[in-house]
């Protein structure tokens, strides 16, 4: 559905799906999620569904520093796509369960193991089911604040631009 306003055509349709992702991810504790923040002042953030087993995630988070640098914040969500139960999803749960989360998602992004420790309090079935609410069909799929969703990889450039905020 669209409306056609004096400067704009506006997809109606996308709006309410965006206030809908936004509002679902209102609803997520920080603590659930592993999030890599700037050292300097954070202008933005993105959520980003993912899965370790994805090369473009993989590509995507070797340029989670240069996002940080930029003030950039990235919050992970696990979207496993072989499903709950599989090898992706132990992995992810894994990393989710670790002590320290962002190393051990950066570990897996690099194609290194870590010890499998999935712990029944992992929120990660609960989040791949989040993100099929959301209309996620792919990764990664990055939600920026105001619900928009970019699904596909994005430099730290494209990610900036945008955003933007270069």
């Amino acid at each position: 559905l669209f409306a056609v306003q004096p400067s704009a055509i506006v997809n109606l349709d996308a709006q309410r799906r965006n206030g809908k992702r936004r509002e679902l991810l209102a609803g997520i504790e920080p603590e659930q999620m592993i999030i890599f923040s700037p050292a300097v002042a954070t202008k933005t953030s993105v959520t980003v569904f993912t899965d370790v087993d994805c090369g473009y995630c993989q590509k995507f988070h070797s340029e989670v520093p240069a996002m940080n640098s930029l003030g950039i914040e990235v919050r992970y969500l696990a979207c496993p796509r072989a499903g709950v139960g599989s090898e992706s999803y132990r992995k992810i749960a894994s990393a989710w369960c670790a002590e320290d989360p962002q190393t051990a998602i950066t570990r897996l992004k690099r194609r290194e193991n870590i010890a499998e420790n999935v712990c029944d309090e992992n929120p990660v079935a609960e989040q791949l089911a989040l993100g099929e609410q959301m209309g996620i069909q792919g990764t990664p799929a990055l939600v920026l604040e105001g619900g928009q969703l970019l699904p596909g990889y994005l430099s730290a450039t494209d990610l900036a631009n945008r955003l933007g905020i270069q």
